[in-house]
């Protein structure tokens, strides 16, 4: 299930020995059952009798229709008081466009590109006092072009060639350009990344520059494209042109958040800034945030960004090993982060990995919260709302879980990520049956995912003991992942508890591949104690 962010975590069921190997080999402690899986009181960070209301406020929110009424009427974070003025920025420009992308794409197939232009440019003049003008075209511009898809792009070049002196279309021709280049790209690390993946991606980043240097040199008031500039040198590693951007972009707009964050972003220590480049481009947004409080959004980002904010040595804190030290120094951290980074509000991608910090600990009421606001500010929101359902399904959840999982089934019927959500509310529910089927299904739509058959191996070997079936799926397990000592664990188990011929040489096996490896030494014991028995 979803190669971006499934092996980030795993589910409070991993305390059985067997699926503790699957944590363990991520240097994770296995997690306890979930109805231990709250914190003790004391140590969250804010007052334990907000969390029940928030979660009630932030599900009625999410039946509003309207994304944008939706966000501003969503609860923040409970026991800090967000500035209204900057949350209320930050929902219209996610939710706000000057021009939907519906109605941009009738004007140019209906010949009328020049009327396209003559709104977007309607947007610069707003008054800033205006709620959410500021940053309004940059919103609108991520919200309707920021797509590497084929059909996006014939789009543009339509726009393009009815209106080839046009620099909103050059923008957001270069803008979907980068966005089909990082699609080329894609999220591996570079040396699982092909060649040919490169070699595609610096093709397209290149129109992208072209076209995003032609549009400021035609009109540099035509302030998304700078944004872009820098995100273009994000992924080509070409730090003085992101430099370079920057200063062009600002001195046009002193007060835009949108620049700002991108360099930012790019300043990252990963990507070879550092903390103090990212703290003084902070401070040097705040001088402005009067005039544009999206700005008060970096504050967050102060200490490091999102790689600070997700990094950890992820030690399950409320897993009876876990060091008392390990705890305290955790629900510190977490105190610090939740109380003075988000003492304001933050863009959703800072939400995100707090949220994929605190699953990682399993501290799961800070993880559905901070999944939750994701929820709020995210365009898309199918895959922050498939990760919060299976956090809602370990948390004791069920019910919402359950129809999270369904209506994201109803969504996106195509999605496997959509049937393992709904599969792990049944399983949480108790209904075994209807999460097989739910996990089967995600397995056929998605062969490759080794954590939706370790979950299969784990339901049918030690939840319905229906040992075909178990052994069918840890055969598939262990041919994608030979080096899985759970997959070796379900099938020892397996063949003894059937039983089936071959537990001696399963054992030989396991203990040549992991028998020296000092985190697989709980599974070792029980292999062990299966050869003795």
């Amino acid at each position: 299930m979803m190669s971006r962010t499934r092996w980030l975590w795993c589910p409070a069921w991993a305390l059985m020995a067997i699926a503790g190997g699957v944590c363990q080999a991520q240097g994770l402690a296995p997690a306890p059952p979930a109805a231990q899986a709250t914190p003790p009181p004391s140590r969250w960070p804010f007052n334990r009798n907000l969390y029940r209301p928030f979660l009630e406020a932030a599900r009625a929110a999410e039946q509003i229709s309207d994304p944008l009424q939706r966000c501003l009427a969503y609860p923040d974070l409970p026991g800090v008081n967000w500035t209204k003025a900057v949350t209320a920025a930050y929902c219209h420009y996610q939710f706000d466009p000057v021009v939907s992308l519906a109605e941009a794409r009738d004007l140019i197939e209906h010949g009328k590109a020049a009327e396209l232009d003559r709104r977007l440019g309607k947007a610069r003049p707003a008054p800033l006092s205006t709620l959410g003008a500021h940053d309004r075209l940059e919103g609108t511009y991520f919200t309707d072009f920021d797509d590497g898809s084929d059909d996006l792009r014939a789009l543009l070049d339509a726009w393009k060639k009815q209106s080839p002196h046009s620099a909103y279309a050059l923008a957001a021709s270069g803008m979907a350009y980068a966005a089909m280049a990082q699609k080329q790209r894609g999220a591996e690390v570079a040396s699982r990344t092909s060649p040919a993946s490169f070699e595609a991606m610096s093709r397209l980043l290149t129109l992208a520059r072209a076209d995003l240097d032609e549009a400021i040199k035609r009109d540099p008031k035509v302030t998304p494209a700078y944004s872009s500039m820098i995100y273009v040198a994000g992924l080509e590693g070409d730090r003085a042109y992101a430099a370079h951007a920057g200063e062009q972009g600002l001195a046009n707009d002193p007060a835009n958040y949108s620049i700002y964050a991108n360099l930012v972003w790019i300043n990252q220590p990963k990507w070879g800034g550092s903390v103090e480049a990212m703290q003084r481009l902070v401070s040097d947004a705040q001088a402005h945030a009067d005039q544009n409080p999206l700005l008060r959004l970096l504050l967050s980002q102060r200490t490091g960004g999102d790689e600070a904010i997700e990094d950890c040595n992820c030690v399950r804190v409320d897993d009876p090993r876990a060091s008392p030290t390990a705890q305290k120094d955790f629900y510190a951290a977490a105190k610090n982060v939740y109380q003075q980074l988000f003492d304001e509000a933050a863009p959703r991608l800072m939400l995100r990995s707090a949220a994929v910090s605190t699953r990682n600990h399993h501290a799961l009421p800070l993880s559905l919260i901070y999944r939750s606001e994701e929820i709020r500010f995210s365009r898309d929101a199918i895959e922050p709302r498939i990760l919060r359902a299976l956090d809602l399904a370990d948390s004791g959840q069920q019910e919402w879980a359950l129809a999270e999982g369904k209506a994201l089934v109803s969504l996106r019927p195509q999605d496997p990520d959509a049937y393992v959500a709904r599969g792990m509310a049944y399983r949480a529910s108790g209904d075994v049956k209807q999460a097989a089927d739910d996990l089967e299904e995600a397995v056929r739509r998605n062969p490759s995912d080794g954590w939706t058959l370790n979950a299969l191996c784990h339901l049918y070997v030690d939840e319905t003991h229906d040992w075909d079936k178990g052994w069918a799926a840890t055969n598939k397990l262990l041919q994608l992942r030979p080096d899985s000592a759970s997959g070796w664990f379900y099938r020892a188990t397996i063949q003894k508890e059937q039983p089936r011929e071959g537990l001696d040489q399963t054992i030989a096996d396991f203990m040549a591949k992991f028998g020296g490896d000092p985190n697989k030494q709980e599974l070792v014991a029980h292999m062990q104690a299966m050869k003795q028995r």
